[in-house]
């Protein structure tokens, strides 16, 4: 019965009193928020907040601003390698800046386009409790060989071939292409393409997308697997 036995004393020498004093002894470091890369995050937001500031104004203009909110980054990974100033704190500002722009765009585009951005953030929680090794957590599942070698070949070298770019073009672009859609800003302000581009890209863009939704839909349901292992929760 919980809460039957009296509590238990802890001494010095107890491991629960280590870890403890461990953490009680960890100061943040604040450095960190001053790195380069994460000061591209935070030009990245500021991009972001006037895009969306522009939006009721001019559509074009919102376009710009949040292309290049979208452009930055790709330079703060790039500047974390070079400079190694990789850490924690900016591995998780930078994908809640992605998350929090397209949330922001695809709930414009329609209400009910907020479960993408759901899935996005669902996604986004189960593999951040992965830790560091989640691409390889999301790829070692042998009796699911098939589905584990399209996320491995998607995630190989951290989205860095064919696939990789698709699903990544996917998750980023479709978004802005829809709302050039859903604003003509193709016949508005890039009349001097084809016509077959507003369509081609669309299913192209659509069809990224679809792979990138296929694999957040994998890292969720291997996190729900994980907590299924143990029904009951640890009290």
């Amino acid at each position: 019965m919980a809460g039957s036995e009296p509590p238990r004393r802890l001494s010095d020498n107890d491991p629960h009193v280590a870890k403890m004093n461990v953490w009680n002894e960890e100061r943040p470091d604040y450095k960190i928020l001053l790195y380069i890369p994460n000061i591209i995050g935070y030009i990245r937001l500021f991009f972001l907040l006037i895009a969306f500031c522009y939006l009721p104004i001019s559509p074009a203009t919102f376009v710009v601003h949040y292309s290049i909110s979208i452009a930055l980054d790709g330079f703060d990974g790039y500047a974390a390698r070079k400079l190694r100033q990789c850490s924690l704190f900016g591995a998780w500002f930078d994908v809640v800046l992605d998350n929090l722009s397209r949330g922001l765009l695809w709930t414009h585009i329609h209400p009910m386009l907020y479960m993408v951005s759901a899935v996005e953030w669902a996604s986004f929680v189960c593999n951040h409790s992965l830790g560091a090794d989640w691409q390889h957590s999301l790829t070692r599942h042998k009796e699911k060989r098939i589905i584990s070698s399209i996320v491995a070949c998607t995630l190989a070298k951290n989205f860095r071939n064919p696939l990789g770019v698709w699903a990544i073009a996917g998750l980023h672009v479709l978004p802005v292409w829809i709302f050039g859609y859903q604003y003509d800003l193709f016949g508005s302000h890039l009349w001097f393409l084809p016509k077959f581009v507003e369509p081609f890209g669309m299913v192209i863009l659509g069809m990224g997308r679809l792979l990138c939704f296929f694999i957040e839909m994998w890292s969720i349901w291997v996190h729900i697997s994980s907590l299924l292992v143990n029904t009951s929760a640890a009290l």
